[in-house]
C-alpha cells in the first residue's frame, strides 16, 4: 500500500522511492481488439493541475509536428480527485503559453484504473505515482504499461533521475524545470510511438 503524508495545503503527497526505476518494455494489450482503437497515452500526476497536464500538451503538439497526431490519443489524469473538473494550475497554463502552447482546455480527471486496456502506456511523474498505478492495475498486462515518464530520456536515466519533481508548492522556476525535462522525454517518447505503430 503506498504511502500518504498531508502538506501544509492539505494535499496528500506519495512517499517517494530512493530507489531507480528500471524501465520495463511497454508492450500493445494481446487483446484482438486493441487494433480497433487509437494508440493511447495517459500522463498521471497527483492531481492533473500540474504536471500531466504539461505532458499531454506537450506531447500532443510534438506528435502533429511529427504528422502522426491523428493516430495518437493523448490524455492525461491524476492518481487523486482533489481538483477533478477543475483547469490547470495558472503556473501551468503560463508556462505552456510561454513555450508555444495552449493548456487552457485543461480540465483536471482521475485516473480510471477500469480504462485500463484501452491504455497502451500510463506514464508517471514520480515513483509514488508508479506505486498507486501498480496497485490499481488488475492484470499484468496494465503492468506492463505503466512507465516512469523520464525513463524514455537516455540521460535521466543514465543519472538515475527518473522523477519529474512536484512544482505545485514552488515558483515558476519549479514549472520551468517541469517543462524543460517533460518535454526532453517526450522527444524520445514520439520516436518511441512512431517505431512501435510500425511494428503493429
Amino acid at each position: 500500500m503506498p504511502m500518504f503524508f498531508p502538506n501544509q495545503r492539505g494535499r496528500p503527497h506519495h512517499a517517494l522511492s530512493t530507489q531507480p526505476c528500471t524501465p520495463k518494455s511497454p508492450v500493445r494489450d494481446n487483446d484482438p481488439m486493441a487494433t480497433q482503437h487509437p494508440y493511447t497515452v495517459n500522463y498521471v500526476c497527483s492531481g492533473n493541475i500540474c504536471r500531466s497536464p504539461i505532458g499531454e500538451v506537450t506531447l500532443r503538439a510534438m506528435l502533429d509536428e511529427a504528422g502522426i497526431g491523428d493516430q495518437v490519443r493523448v490524455i492525461s489524469s491524476g492518481t487523486g480527485d482533489w481538483h477533478v473538473g477543475d483547469p490547470a494550475d495558472h503556473r501551468t497554463v503560463d508556462v505552456l503559453e510561454k513555450h508555444g502552447y495552449d493548456g487552457s482546455q485543461h480540465r483536471a480527471t482521475q485516473f480510471d484504473p477500469t480504462q485500463f486496456e484501452e491504455y497502451d502506456l500510463v506514464l508517471a511523474a514520480d515513483y509514488g505515482h508508479e506505486r498507486v498505478l501498480n496497485r490499481l492495475a488488475r492484470t499484468d498486462d496494465d503492468r506492463k504499461k505503466i512507465q516512469m515518464l523520464r525513463s524514455f530520456d537516455p540521460e535521466s536515466v543514465s543519472r538515475g533521475e527518473l522523477e519529474v519533481p512536484d512544482p505545485y508548492l514552488g515558483t515558476r522556476a519549479d514549472f520551468e524545470n517541469v517543462i524543460d525535462q517533460v518535454t526532453t522525454a517526450n522527444r524520445h517518447l514520439v520516436d518511441y510511438i512512431a517505431q512501435q505503430m510500425k511494428a503493429n
